[in-house]
């Protein structure tokens, strides 16, 4: 591996576009490897190291690209991932790429530039998210959140949004109003959320997309 040159795996089994990428990073200064076909031989490399990051594409023909980069996520023991789908991709392969975790996050429609400042913020520790698909990614992790709330912890929030006061969820709840006033700081704290108005929002603006 030669000195300050950043090695790059791809797996992408679409031949066009793996062969236009790699020649593409390979032109501006990147060491390119390209992945075998077959999910489990892709996977072993995304496992073995020697590469600075990883660019996955996970609207793949032959095997879940999801999957793979779940299981290459999963072990932990490989390059940082740049994930790469499109929109409108089959079976919600987007929103479920955004929900992987992976530290990059593109599109195949995205500007060369893009998944080059992809490829290097990820490479160097970082987080990227192509900025048209932040608001995705946003959304997927508010949602994630919501999901590790208690059922209690809902409860309580979704009638806060539902605009019942500490006092009268209380009595509705046959719970004390400080064990109430527990739960919504509690519940703030896993959502992230800066006051309790905030946090009720985010359980109903996720109870609405169900």
């Amino acid at each position: 591996m030669e000195a300050n040159r950043l090695e790059v795996l791809i797996v992408d089994d679409q031949v066009t576009a793996r062969r236009g990428m790699e020649l593409v990073l390979g032109d501006a200064g990147f060491g390119v490897t390209v992945a075998p076909d077959n999910p489990d031989q892709a996977l072993a490399d995304l496992r073995t190291g020697g590469h600075h990051v990883a660019l996955v594409e996970i609207c793949r023909c032959r095997g879940d690209g999801v999957a793979l980069a779940k299981a290459a996520l999963e072990a932990g023991d490989g390059a940082p991932l740049v994930l790469s789908t499109r929109w409108g991709a089959p079976s919600g392969a987007l929103r479920a790429a955004s929900r992987l975790g992976a530290p990059g996050l593109v599109l195949t429609a995205s500007p060369v530039a893009t998944v080059m400042e992809a490829l290097r913020t990820v490479a160097g520790g970082g987080r990227f998210v192509d900025p048209s698909v932040a608001a995705l990614v946003a959304e997927t992790d508010a949602a994630r959140r919501v999901a590790e709330l208690s059922p209690r912890e809902r409860e309580v929030l979704e009638l806060l949004a539902d605009g019942y006061r500490g006092p009268e969820i209380a009595a509705q709840l046959f719970l004390s109003l400080e064990t109430v006033r527990t739960h919504v700081r509690n519940a703030a704290t896993k959502l992230g959320a800066r006051t309790r108005v905030q946090a009720a929002a985010m359980v109903a603006a996720e109870r609405g997309q169900r």
